[in-house]
């Protein structure tokens, strides 16, 4: 279900974002985890996204821990896509200290 609600999440939030001239100020800034997730957001996102991975091909998702540099990366991103079910067993600190250091804006629906 998580699965369907993401994929749906993401043809929505990069369908919206189509337009026939992007420069790199109007793309996203996604950051994502494994080489899988940045595949898919690459796939989808298309020209709309500015993405870049974490861990490269081979690399062992339970076993990567994050740089300085990686940390960067993730708190300047527009959006971070992750797999979770701890797959990125030792990235889960990092994003709860990101977590504890932002303020969430609420959501608030316009229904114009």
């Amino acid at each position: 279900m998580k699965q369907t609600i993401l994929i749906f999440s993401l043809i929505v939030l990069f369908g919206s974002c189509q337009n026939d001239k992007i420069n790199e100020e109007n793309k996203l800034k996604v950051v994502t985890t494994t080489t899988m997730i940045t595949d898919l957001v690459k796939n989808i996102g298309g020209d709309s996204v500015s993405v870049q991975g974490l861990m490269g091909s081979g690399v062992d998702p339970h076993l990567y821990n994050a740089s300085e540099g990686d940390v960067s990366k993730l708190t300047n991103a527009d959006v971070v896509f992750y797999s979770g079910l701890h797959l990125e067993g030792k990235l889960v600190d990092v994003f709860e200290k990101m977590g504890r250091n932002t303020v969430p804006t609420p959501y608030k629906p316009d229904f114009d």
